[in-house]
């Protein structure tokens, strides 16, 4: 039977023992170290190490008995054949819970799963338990914890929550989020799983007041009837996406050669994941995008898409994009047309949907221009609009004319001013331009004031299509 242990020892323990810490570079030691230190960490750090007598300024012991405080969390760097040897240390020290890093088992070798197994029940006879083997950190920001390889300036303390039985390939879409203003506040890294599962630290995301949304990438599920039921609870109040890995025989290849994880047929975890309402990423780029939309936007309540657009050619492409999601573009009403036209646009400029004010020549007025995005957002006929085609290219330089900062700050009004449609009117509002903010300046500036501007066409087209999921299994659950 397994020992219940206070999964707080994994995410905000009040002192660590790093077991094979070292100020080596490019080594796991030294990669959890500096993690440690990285933020305002207020516990103890106790670094173990046999040969150095300090790591990055820490006094250093011997052997984790040596510490003569209390030790929650012991994080293991060391090599896989003193394993054993070292969770019976850590049981003799009394410690809570034991992260295993070292990897080598039922991902590698045949007896593998055998081995953990026997791991497991050697730290429950100790009342500890096991994450892992296999794994590459944990952290919650929340409480300036961070054990995990992710450079600190990757990581940004938000709302939302990941548990993952992969980890480096996370802390990627962390490094390229961060850029965005996109992060989570809490991360667990399970691995080969021979003891804690994704489903425990779930369920524990599931009562955490800190955490709002949560993200998963899994490759298996170990514990599939108790997986739904803490998945159903949960998803009646907080948004849960998940990214399935393993879907092909490939991919199901690549798992069991990852975290020795036995990967199901496609169809079969689809119809487990949406039966449970959660919320399936089609790919892995898009799970924390999708994350952010949900907490950040208020419910996409139906089908229907408005868009305007600064080129006509965008506007027929992201209404491909976004059919072929299941939305729909529809023709304004005549009468709305009308009120569009009202406002000051040429008789070459579109009003059916897209609404191409490309045609009028720029004419419009910032006044205007979100005149006309009100009035589409009032009428009924939508339950999105997305603005796209401003943020030109080109940065600016100290010889850039007047003229042309003048236009590039008219463009990020606009921009400010549909944004704020959204909260006005509690519809979303997606902006889109094809420039990311290295390649314009529009985009770099409101992009570091935290308004979010999309370059991709089915990005754009993906997240209303989930946030209208997502609003349809809550809707039909109530």
């Amino acid at each position: 039977m397994k020992v219940k242990t206070n999964l707080d020892v994994f995410l905000q323990p009040r002192s660590v023992a790093i077991i094979g810490a070292t100020q080596r570079p490019g080594s796991w030691g030294s990669f959890i170290m500096k993690g440690l230190s990285s933020w305002s960490y207020h516990g103890k750090i106790y670094p173990v190490n046999r040969q150095a007598q300090e790591i990055y300024g820490i006094l250093a012991v011997k052997d984790v008995r040596e510490i003569k405080e209390p030790v929650d969390l012991a994080i293991l760097t060391i090599p896989d054949e003193s394993i054993e040897e070292i969770i019976m240390a850590c049981g003799e020290k009394g410690v809570k819970g034991i992260t295993i890093i070292t990897a080598g088992f039922s991902e590698a070798i045949k007896d593998g799963r055998a081995r953990e197994k026997d791991m497991a029940k050697l730290a429950h006879s100790y009342g500890m338990r096991i994450l892992g083997p296999n794994v590459s950190g944990t952290f919650n920001l929340h409480a300036g914890f961070n054990a995990a390889a992710s450079p600190a300036d990757h990581l940004l303390p938000t709302a939302l929550a990941a548990v993952c039985q992969g980890g480096y390939a996370f802390y990627d879409l962390l490094a390229s989020g961060s850029s965005r203003g996109m992060g989570v506040g809490k991360f667990i890294h399970t691995g080969n799983e021979c003891d804690l599962t994704v489903t425990d630290f779930l369920e524990r995301f599931g009562q955490d007041p800190d955490v709002k949304a949560i993200l998963m990438y899994l490759e298996t599920i170990r514990d599939g009837r108790r997986f739904i039921d803490v998945a159903s609870k949960i998803t009646k109040t907080k948004p849960i996406v998940v990214y399935k890995a393993g879907r092909t025989p490939g991919g199901a290849r690549a798992a069991r050669s990852h975290t020795g994880a036995l990967s199901g047929i496609k169809e079969l975890y689809q119809g487990l994941l949406n039966q449970v309402g959660i919320i399936i990423s089609p790919t892995m780029e898009l799970m924390l995008p999708i994350g952010h939309a949900l907490l950040e936007r208020p419910p996409m309540r139906g089908k229907k898409v408005a868009i305007v657009t600064i080129g006509g050619s965008w506007g027929v492409a992201l209404s491909d994009s976004l059919e072929e999601q299941g939305l729909y573009v529809p023709e304004l009403s005549l009468e709305l047309q009308q009120r569009l036209r009202s406002l000051g646009m040429p008789p070459r400029a579109s009003t059916k949907n897209p609404v191409d004010i490309g045609a009028a020549g720029f004419v419009f007025s910032i006044d205007a221009m979100l005149n006309l995005g009100r009035k589409i957002l009032s009428s009924g006929e939508v339950d999105a609009l997305i603005l796209h085609g401003l943020g030109r290219p080109g940065m600016l330089k100290d010889d850039t004319p007047d003229e042309m900062k003048l236009f590039l700050e008219v463009e990020k009004q606009m921009i400010q001013g549909f944004n704020a449609l959204e909260k006005e009117t509690g519809i979303p509002v997606l902006i889109g331009s094809h420039y990311t903010p290295w390649e314009s300046q529009v985009t770099f500036d409101l992009n570091k004031e935290g308004i979010r501007i999309y370059n991709r066409l089915d990005e754009i087209a993906q997240l209303l299509s989930l946030m209208f999921d997502h609003w349809r299994k809550q809707h039909n659950r109530a």
